[in-house]
């Protein structure tokens, strides 16, 4: 423990789920942990464990300016959620504060348009663009947009306001759908390469230095249950690791090192095609997931803790940055996003057997017993996240049946609101090889 962080006082913007390990590290840690949104107390898992709490909703600027000068806050943190990027940057920068990065920065990597310009601009790849106009005008001189695309907007979150769209007149709804979801009313049109091959790349920046983290293989669920946009697993170390890195994690270093950011996580999506990938969504930020905890468990480096001490130091280890580059994931690891359709849970079954799975590690549940879940095809369509861990792909595979089989989530008719569920079926090229 770092005796010199015990009694600082952290603002944490978000209280939800994913903040847990923020809370429960920094209390750890000797630090008093202040956390807000815009939920009253009860909606709020992180804000129920924090030593304070408030209902301030995170774009209130001069509200927490105030806030943060009256309890003397040291730092700000805001690791896992889009929403929050843009309202930290201008906090920490109002009170002189640590922050990952400057304005110009934070623009790059939470707007994709922009950050679309900046890979073109470095050598990177990204997914065919089209514009508006193309779609418009596709309608009055003949099709010349290749369908199908995704119509989505350029800094919302959570997959929300997302369209994948066959045709013209499918198009045309997408647009105005997509615009409502943005927070600047801008949309980026790409051309829609599928559900398969789907990466997710973490750098770590220390002292100007881009240190690759994770390469994880996501995937998504189908057209079929609606969630073909939202990751339904995520499964590392991927199955392409090797061939990343030794063909496009070079041109990627080179690319975040003109960010000119010192000290910063950074994460990018991406599809493989063929022989490239083609990135197109960015974050200056950790994804919003709980693999911290099983980068933890596997390696012994806590991520979580890493970007706390920023937060109140302006400071990253380079000790640590040369453990990251050092640590191998030796085991099969995944994260199981299990979803339910709409209806009225009236009993949930299994938890507890599954919290007694050694190779469990982690576990959240979002819905109770008497939530009604509507038709989302987002984020919000997630039950919960169950984080596992096991020594091969083989044990995996077996383990995620067992989860499976033994979650159970009923509405009032007795049917099993569980559905698209992982075809574990895929692990079998893992396994092989």
């Amino acid at each position: 423990m770092d005796k010199k962080l015990i009694g600082k006082k952290i603002l944490v913007l978000g209280g939800a789920h994913q903040h847990l390990k923020l809370v429960e590290t920094a209390k750890k840690m000797g630090i008093i942990t202040y956390v807000t949104d815009y939920l009253k107390h009860e909606y709020s898992p992180a804000k129920q464990i924090a030593d304070y709490g408030y209902m301030y909703n995170v774009t209130d600027i001069d509200e927490l300016v105030t806030l943060c000068e009256k309890e003397h806050i040291d730092g700000i943190i805001a690791s896992y959620l889009d929403i929050t990027q843009k309202s930290y940057c201008i906090l920490c920068e109002r009170l002189g504060l640590p922050c990952f990065g400057n304005n110009e920065q934070h623009k790059i990597l939470t707007d994709k348009s922009v950050f679309k310009q900046f890979c073109e601009g470095h050598g990177v790849d990204v997914i065919t663009s089209y514009q508006e106009k193309d779609i418009i005008d596709s309608g009055k001189v003949g099709n010349k947009i290749e369908y199908p695309i995704i119509i989505k907007p350029c800094d919302s979150r959570g997959s929300r306001g997302q369209t994948i769209c066959w045709s013209h007149e499918e198009a045309m709804k997408a647009i105005g759908f997509a615009k409502k979801e943005s927070l600047s009313e801008n949309i980026v049109i790409e051309k829609y390469l599928g559900t398969e091959n789907d990466l997710q790349l973490v750098y770590m920046v220390i002292e100007g230095e881009p240190i690759l983290v994770r390469v994880e293989d996501r995937y998504l669920g189908d057209e079929y249950s609606g969630l073909d946009k939202l990751a339904i697993a995520s499964i590392e170390p991927s199955i392409h690791e090797q061939w990343y890195r030794d063909k496009i994690n070079d041109k990627v270093v080179s690319m975040i090192k003109a960010l000119g950011l010192k000290n910063a996580p950074v994460f990018i999506q991406g599809l493989m095609d063929r022989d490239t990938v083609r990135f197109y969504d960015p974050g200056i930020r950790l994804p919003g997931d709980e693999y911290d905890r099983i980068y933890k468990f596997v390696t012994g480096i806590d991520l979580t803790e890493l970007v706390i001490k920023f937060a109140l130091t302006g400071d990253m280890s380079v000790e640590i940055g040369k453990k990251i580059k050092n640590a191998k994931i030796d085991k099969a690891t995944a994260m199981i996003y299990s979803a339910v359709r709409p209806g009225k849970i009236v009993r949930i079954d299994g938890l507890e057997e599954i919290k007694k799975n050694p190779n469990v590690l982690f576990m959240t549940q979002i819905y109770k017993e008497g939530d009604i879940v509507e038709r989302y095809n987002n984020v919000k369509q997630r039950f919960g996240e169950f984080d596992i861990s096991c020594d091969n792909f083989k044990h995996l595979k077996d383990t995620i049946e067992w989860v499976f089989n033994t979650l159970h989530v009923y509405d009032e008719n007795g049917q099993d609101m569980v559905y698209a569920r992982f075809d574990t079926q895929i692990l079998e090229k893992y396994i092989k090889v």
